[in-house]
């Protein structure tokens, strides 16, 4: 999967202020001009000669407008005659698009037109020229739904194409091959599956609220009941036909599901539900065959950048680490020991990405995070043990440096409020990182908080947009440990080995058939450790959701080895 990025959240939209200066409409009440037969004449009785007006013939308008006789601009979906008339647009079957996009084009000149006002920048004709140059010409959709007559479901399809398309990959907006995927493959996908086309029109929706622009609550309500509903259905009916648009909608889900984080009645501990649905998108690859995920023209959206696993081990703090190595015999988590320290890795790779600085990378890694969740730690989480909160709650921290994504925005503080009051104080003395950057809003604040450092500050290279993170091109498919796969013969194959880490391999497999990645030594723990100072005791009691007992009944001292610390 990939991932977006920079939208200004103070840009504001007028659906009614469409530009009419080209279009030749005549007005209700504006008055015909002069007949020919009031005109005067000469003394000869001759009129006199009136030049025709030189202009471009439209030859591929539509019907409407070739109807009234008035010039046709051939934009796509609806031409500009058609929306300001707000009549149905419909082109002659035999009328071929034009060859680029004119949303496209419009885009392109109101965000340079934007960066023009802006203080400091370059003379207009400068920056509309660089913005041309860096354009990606991509096609528009040949077709559209035959029953969409809505004017707002119009609009709505046409702002995901516009502008929500882009938060869905790192290179959105900047890779041609990105672009067309989000804005054509995914559409074309929606057009023969309905739920698709819902959950489309469902984060426009969300992406408008967020921008300040009024939504009909009940149509933006309806369009993710309807998204999730057909979703649901599809997966348990698992037509192949639907497989490609099963693909599209298992990322976009997540997205559209982060409304729940922000509505008044959400479910408490919603976070644990979220990020199920992350761990489901691969059991929808699963689901699909992997040549059918290389013919949908969809896989460039789940591709995942490399990760070190042996590395970002010592990234992991050390009040985590001791939180697992402290697990004894007889604690309800002991069985699950090796969990914990697998997805602690997954934790030190954000860790070790931070110290890069701010980028594109940091940005995706934050929004796979989930994706990497080893099966049997969901279930663990579901039963609210206080461990796997506890974790998540750290994750969640990394999530508030996500702020190039509006649909992450809002989602990590009353999570975190809500983890914070759950597990109680006794578990409290490792909840005070994350209790801290809830009070937290600076990007910068927050990456001193998290690597325990205030004096710490980011490279000075802007890995957005001048010096572009190049690992940004080494996005590949990535198996849930890292190794890049690749499709061979209609299969996925592992490319690469991946690099063996500095401890033991239990076994091959977990319970659910996952490769496992076994648990650390004692040396090592030891070395990243140090002198163990962290008691844990039991949780209280919470109202709510039943509190598990996952700690051991009395503080200890003892370190991970066996000998004992003072």
């Amino acid at each position: 999967m990939s991932a977006s990025m920079h939208l200004d959240l103070d840009y504001s939209l007028d659906f009614e202020a469409i530009p009419t200066d080209d279009i030749d409409i005549l007005s209700f009440d504006q008055q015909p001009e002069q007949g020919i037969s009031e005109i005067s004449a000469d003394g000869n009785g001759n009129r006199p000669y009136h030049p025709k007006r030189p202009h471009k013939k439209s030859r591929a308008g539509c019907k409407q407008c070739k109807t009234r006789k008035v010039k046709c601009d051939e934009s796509r979906p609806s031409c500009r005659s058609c929306t300001l008339r707000r009549e149905t647009c419909v082109y002659p079957a035999t009328c071929n698009p034009p060859p680029s996009s004119a949303v496209v084009a419009r885009s392109n000149r109101s965000r340079a037109v934007s960066s023009a006002r802006s203080p400091g920048a370059a003379s207009p004709t400068t920056t509309i020229r660089d913005d041309l140059a860096n354009t990606s010409i991509v096609a528009e959709p040949m077709f559209r739904p035959p029953a969409m007559t809505d004017a707002t479901d119009m609009k709505m399809l046409w702002f995901y194409t516009l502008e929500t398309y882009s938060s869905f990959a790192t290179e959105g907006g900047r890779s041609a091959a990105v672009d067309y995927c989000l804005r054509v493959k995914v559409v074309e996908h929606a057009f023969a599956s309905p739920f698709l086309m819902q959950c489309l029109m469902g984060l426009s929706a969300l992406h408008l609220k967020g921008l300040g622009q009024e939504i009909d609550p009940s149509k933006a309500v309806g369009y993710r009941a309807r998204a999730f509903e057909g979703y649901r259905a599809a997966i348990e009916a698992a037509d192949p036909k639907d497989f490609p648009a099963l693909l599209a909608s298992s990322l976009m889900m997540c997205a559209l599901s982060t409304q729940m984080f922000r509505d008044a009645n959400s479910k408490f501990l919603y976070i644990v539900d979220w990020m199920q649905l992350w761990r489901g998108i691969g059991l929808i690859v699963e689901i699909i065959s992997p040549k059918s995920i290389e013919e949908s023209g969809l896989a460039i959206l789940f591709y995942r950048p490399p990760m070190d696993l042996e590395k970002s081990f010592r990234y992991i703090p050390n009040n985590l680490l001791f939180m697992v190595s402290s697990i004894k015999p007889g604690d309800d988590d002991y069985e699950h020991q090796q969990i914990y320290y697998e997805v602690l890795r997954y934790l030190g790779s954000l860790y070790m990405e931070v110290e890069n600085g701010f980028g594109p990378v940091l940005d995706l890694r934050v929004i796979t995070f989930l994706t990497f969740m080893p099966r049997p730690f969901i279930p663990l989480a579901k039963e609210h043990r206080p461990r796997t909160l506890i974790i998540l709650a750290y994750y969640l921290c990394f999530a508030k440096l996500n702020k190039n994504v509006w649909w992450m925005q809002g989602i990590a503080d009353p999570q975190l409020k809500e983890i914070c009051e759950f597990v109680g104080e006794s578990w409290s003395h490792l909840l005070q990182m994350p209790m801290k950057v809830m009070a937290l809003t600076d990007k910068l604040d927050i990456a001193r908080v998290l690597l325990d450092n205030d004096k710490w500050a980011p490279p000075d290279v802007d890995l957005y947009d001048e010096h572009r993170d190049p690992r940004t091109k080494d996005l590949k498919f990535r198996d849930r440990v890292g190794r890049e796969a690749v499709i061979v013969d209609g299969k996925f194959k592992i490319k690469a080995e991946r690099p063996g880490p500095t401890w033991n391999f239990p076994g091959d497999s977990d319970a659910s058939g996952e490769e496992a990645l076994g648990t650390p030594d004692s040396d090592r723990i030891r070395e990243l450790v140090g002198v163990e100072k962290f008691g844990i005791g039991h949780p209280l009691n919470n109202s709510g959701p039943p509190s598990r007992d996952c700690s051991p009944t009395t503080p200890t001292t003892s370190s991970p080895a066996g000998s004992a610390q003072t």
